[in-house]
């Protein structure tokens, strides 16, 4: 019984990946007709880079208001999609609408923010099949621009339907009899029974806003030792993010000129061997590359953050060469995205890893914790509480400074060109990293001089820590100290054994 059970949960996890993968390309050439229609109607950049902007404002909603727990609404969000899809088949793609540029800028931007909300809001609902697997989110990250411009301006006229044809087996999914699906249909005694399974995960602390505000979530990242790195992370994501979404229909629409179209092709090709690449390279490295929920282990933790900071500058190089008047053909381009490619796979499969949750940290090391070290699930529903209100504000953060920045790099796509945008991206990017990496040598040394000052290697761990006795006051003059939280006794207590 339980071997069936284990086999229907694998098949319909592969199903649901297929699928699931589907609707996201099928919604990824939505996008793309949308901006190839925007393009047409005046060749502005800016015009084209606007309605990205729109696409983009309507997922981030979607992500942060529209992700419910019920496991039913998925088929009405994707049926909405399908409803909205069909008007725009009726578009003349590759063809200006009889309308001047700024009023046919504000229609496909009204119908870009619909399309994005309900696709995107589609797709990240809850379902009663198992979870979308990691490699799956990352082809979809790293094919998704590249399949929808292929397919949209190759072939512009069966482009709609080939669309409408990917989004069907997710939404065939969705309408599945829930009773049959592989995961328990949903319920309030299932829904119940996993929170109770949960523990702290109860209690639904809500953090106010006061706390963002006052730096709450730089002490966290600060306290986390992940700051350096989630900043590193979060000005790639914007500056690539504005630059992928401003330049693919401009590059396209040249190729057009210049009768290379089939360059696409080539691209796509590219992006899809450097997968295969990345993805073959991680299965001799399942013991040090397990599930994104499980650690590194501490040997191999200083190589693989070697190794995950080295991706950005092979991304800012292929940046730079995509841009480099010699290196145009089709065969240099195709060289360079798939190195792009690979680099942005690896850091997408290293950067969590590096970044463990607090569940993982706890779950993957309760067996090393010291006996009186007890986990009160009040102090436990705290930390997740901070972690969840720091890693949405960085999720909001992003997505509004990325919505920013696609317009002005539509603006300066106008000024300089894809290549001229394309080769001052690569610089700056460059420039940046090598300021960043000294900065944080620096900053480093300093540390590392201020511990050697001190006398232990080692400050005593909170739980080593006589606290006051009941009863005596505390010395004269003594500032009152915030007591440690769990994550810092964890951490701690796991580094001493590490260099015992």
């Amino acid at each position: 019984m339980f071997s069936e059970q284990r086999l229907d949960a694998v098949i319909g996890g592969r199903l649901l990946n297929a699928g699931w993968l589907s609707g996201s390309l099928g919604l990824s050439v939505l996008q793309m007709r949308l901006l190839a229609q925007s393009w047409s109607q005046g060749r502005e950049a800016l015009a084209t880079a606007l309605v990205a902007a729109v696409w983009l404002a309507s997922s981030l909603l979607a992500a942060t208001l529209l992700t419910g727990r019920r496991r039913s609404a998925a088929r009405y969000w994707g049926t909405g999609l399908l409803l909205c899809t069909l008007p725009q088949l009726a578009l003349p793609v590759l063809r200006p609408l009889p309308v001047p540029l700024w009023p046919a800028t504000l229609e496909l931007g009204l119908l870009a923010a619909f399309s994005s909300l309900l696709g995107n809001a589609w797709l990240l609902q809850r379902r009663p099949w198992p979870a979308v697997d990691e490699r799956i989110a990352l082809m979809r990250a790293a094919l998704g621009t590249m399949f929808g411009l292929s397919l949209v301006w190759l072939l512009p006229a069966w482009s709609g339907l080939l669309a409408i044809f990917c989004l069907l087996p997710l939404l065939a999914l969705d309408y599945w009899p829930e009773a049959r699906a592989p995961l328990p249909t949903p319920g309030r005694m299932v829904d119940n029974w996993f929170d109770l399974t949960e523990g702290a995960r109860r209690w639904r602390l809500q953090l106010t806003l006061d706390w963002l505000l006052q730096g709450g979530w730089w002490r966290y990242l600060t306290r986390r030792r992940q700051l350096g790195l989630v900043l590193l992370a979060s000005g790639l994501a914007i500056v690539l993010g504005s630059i992928w979404n401003a330049v693919p229909t401009p590059f396209a629409a040249i190729l057009q000129e210049q009768g290379a179209l089939p360059t696409l092709l080539w691209l796509l090709l590219a992006q899809a061997l450097a997968l295969g690449l990345a993805f073959a390279l991680q299965l001799p490295l399942r013991g040090m590359l397990g599930p994104s929920d499980r650690l590194i282990p501490e040997r191999w933790r200083p190589w693989c953050q070697a190794v995950a900071l080295c991706q950005p500058f092979v991304m800012a190089i292929s940046l730079l060469a995509l841009g480099l008047p010699n290196l145009q053909a089709p065969v240099w381009l195709a060289i360079s995205l798939g190195l792009y490619t690979l680099a942005a796979t690896a850091w997408g499969i290293l950067l969590p890893r590096l970044r463990p949750s607090l569940s993982t940290v706890i779950f993957s090391q309760r067996h090393l914790l010291p006996p009186g070290l007890s986990l009160d699930q009040g102090q436990l529903a705290y930390e997740r509480a901070q972690e969840e209100h720091v890693n949405r504000f960085l999720f909001v953060a992003e997505g509004l400074l990325t919505l920013l920045l696609t317009p002005l790099a539509g603006w300066l796509t106008g000024r300089w060109t894809v290549d001229g945008l394309l080769i001052f991206a690569g610089r700056s990017l460059l420039i940046g990293l090598v300021l960043l990496v000294g900065l944080v040598g620096l900053w480093q040394l300093i540390g590392y001089r201020a511990e050697e000052s001190q006398s232990a290697l080692f400050r005593p761990t909170p739980w080593e820590q006589l606290g006051p006795q009941k009863g005596q006051a505390p010395p004269p003059g003594a500032a009152a100290q915030e007591p440690a939280s769990l994550i810092d006794e964890i951490e701690h207590f796991l580094q001493k054994r590490h260099y015992e």
